[in-house]
């Protein structure tokens, strides 16, 4: 079973998302969210596994929203193609709409010289709305 371990959010770019209990998804993104509505890139998912790999290489832990990401999640398979449905308690629903950034697309954050959303991260839209909390179940579909 697949669980979400962070919710993070930041009202402005370009600096480190605070850790949240809950989170309100609407299409466009996470409410209150510095990258709401920018493209149909709305939401960023590193799944847990992924940032453990990196830890160890590193040698230090990434705090939860430290890597630019919204959500952190364990128990997802390594490969998600895009179209694939992520569904978070009885409304949310999220569609992969790619992995990584695309070449030559800017990413102008990291953590200590560590930026693992270009490489790994998943990035979602929202289909239909509702509010996620810390631990819920994450169904991929």
């Amino acid at each position: 079973m697949a669980k979400i371990l962070a919710i993070c959010v930041s009202e402005k770019r370009n600096e480190p998302k605070r850790l949240q209990n809950e989170a309100s998804f609407i299409p466009g993104g996470i409410e209150g969210d510095s990258h709401y509505g920018l493209s149909e890139r709305e939401v960023s998912l590193l799944r847990r596994e992924d940032i453990e790999d990196a830890e160890q290489k590193a040698g230090f832990s990434f705090p939860p929203g430290s890597l630019a990401e919204n959500l952190i999640v364990e128990g997802l398979p390594s490969e998600m193609p895009s179209g694939a449905l992520l569904q978070i308690g009885k409304d949310v629903i999220l569609q992969v709409v790619g992995k990584g950034k695309k070449p030559g697309e800017p990413h102008s954050y990291d953590y200590k010289g560590w930026c693992l959303l270009p490489l790994c991260g998943y990035f979602l839209k929202v289909l239909s709305g509702g509010t996620a909390f810390l631990g819920d179940e994450v169904i991929f579909r």
